[in-house]
């Protein structure tokens, strides 16, 4: 009886202490809101920090983290936050007029994104692979249907399902694939940062690379990385001056 008494005290504690923290996002997060609309941003920065130390992330945080940014004229972490919630949210409208605006105003040129390749990005990784687990599953299903059916007219309605089922898995695992490559991806974040033409530090600049700009990490040596510009050039660049869209792999 002792036990159960401590362990329903416990189990209360720790529902008290989540509401709390939730509590406190929530008011952390309502005054980065008021600094952001009163312009005092780097203050709108703290408050969002904390809120995603305590709670985590949410396309919504780094949305208005990224909106901090742009005012402050930091390109690299602006267009690096949009990214990111972009990446949490691919579908959302706000989002992407507002990355959009921020390397038109600060010179970034990106390659546009074809019409089939925007309708891969409608959801995130773990939309893709919902759809192509479910599509695989029905698939799998109307295979082992299919041997119990009987009549011509059941067994063309099956087929036609296992091909659309089929369609669909192809489909998704290309969202699939396309959202795995974002995990390679980074924008550059430094200043007045150089390509090199290899990685050392007395290596010789192969040019310069804009913060802002959204690179392709091909492979990484001690403090750099082997990096490839939208354009197609590729150089060597120190990691301090990248942050990975995906840090670690563990966004969406």
């Amino acid at each position: 009886m002792k036990k159960q008494v401590l362990f329903l005290m416990a189990v209360f504690v720790l529902a008290v202490s989540c509401v709390s923290n939730a509590g406190e996002a929530e008011d952390l997060f309502s005054q980065g809101n008021r600094a952001y609309v009163e312009g005092k941003y780097k203050t709108a920065l703290s408050c969002y920090r904390q809120v995603m130390e305590t709670q985590g992330i949410s396309s919504s945080l780094l949305y208005n983290m990224a909106n901090a940014y742009y005012h402050m004229k930091d390109v690299g972490n602006a267009v690096l936050y949009y990214e990111r919630a972009l990446y949490l949210d691919p579908g959302n409208e706000d989002i992407q007029a507002n990355l959009h605006m921020a390397r038109k105003d600060f010179g970034l040129v990106e390659r546009e994104s074809g019409k089939w390749e925007r309708y891969f990005h409608f959801f995130n990784l773990n939309g893709w692979t919902w759809i192509a687990s479910g599509a695989l599953t029905v698939f799998s299903l109307i295979f082992l249907l299919r041997g119990m059916s009987q009549g011509a007219g059941r067994n063309r309605l099956i087929k036609a399902m296992s091909v659309v089922a089929l369609c669909l898995f192809v489909v998704s695992g290309t969202g699939v694939a396309l959202q795995y490559e974002k995990m390679d991806c980074g924008i550059v974040t430094a200043q007045g940062a150089s390509l090199l033409v290899s990685p050392f530090d007395a290596a010789s600049k192969s040019g310069a690379i804009k913060d802002g700009k959204m690179v392709k990490i091909e492979k990484t040596y001690k403090d750099y990385l082997l990096v490839e510009e939208t354009t197609g050039e590729t150089g060597w660049l120190k990691k301090k001056a990248v942050e990975t869209v995906v840090p670690g792999g563990d966004l969406g």
